[in-house]
């Protein structure tokens, strides 16, 4: 049996002090939406939390971690 370790999220510090950080899509570099969020500014625990629920969604159902509310959520797409 294969097992894909391929991550989909990890984060990122936001800014030098490394007291905020980013959960991002590794394909695009762009921050990771839930809910209509940019996930952004977190606490390293709860950043850290988020990308291993997220990865864990991925790896059960591809796509799974992105709502449709989420996909129509992104810079090209926002509201006028």
């Amino acid at each position: 049996m294969f097992i894909d370790c391929r991550i989909t999220y990890d984060l990122r510090s936001d800014d030098r002090s490394l007291d905020r950080w980013t959960v991002f899509d590794t394909k695009t570099g762009r921050p990771a939406w839930v809910k209509g969020l940019r996930q952004v500014g977190l606490a390293f625990a709860v950043a850290d939390q988020l990308v291993d629920a997220l990865n864990a969604m991925e790896r059960a159902a591809p796509g799974s971690s992105v709502t449709w509310s989420d996909r129509l959520s992104g810079p090209l797409l926002a509201p006028v």
